[in-house]
């Protein structure tokens, strides 16, 4: 795969991996933790692995950050829409996930 292409599979696992991070910290269902928990640690493993192909310059880092924050308010308004967060919060995670893997 290009860079691009792996650019948008990389903003796709992202953006799985910290909408499961905002519905596991909300959620008022016990039972879904485990199942959560194991889906974060799946998409954080395959972000990780997905990064490392590339060298990402700040532009791919800033394109991610961006698209990836329409793409988490998009997922969590349509899947998740009884969930409530901050638009700092996710912004926070989100820089902090792209500075670790990228």
């Amino acid at each position: 795969m290009g860079k691009n292409r792996d650019l948008d599979s990389l903003i796709r696992l992202v953006v799985n991996t910290l909408a499961h991070q905002i519905v596991i910290e909300s959620t008022n269902q016990p039972e879904s933790k485990h199942f959560l928990n194991s889906e974060i640690i799946e998409y954080r493993s395959q972000t990780e692995k997905m990064a490392k192909k590339h060298h990402w310059n700040n532009n791919d880092k800033e394109y991610a950050e961006k698209k990836a924050l329409e793409k988490i308010k998009e997922k969590l308004a349509v899947k998740y829409s009884d969930i409530g967060y901050l638009e700092e919060e996710i912004i926070r995670k989100l820089r902090n996930m792209i500075k670790e893997v990228m």
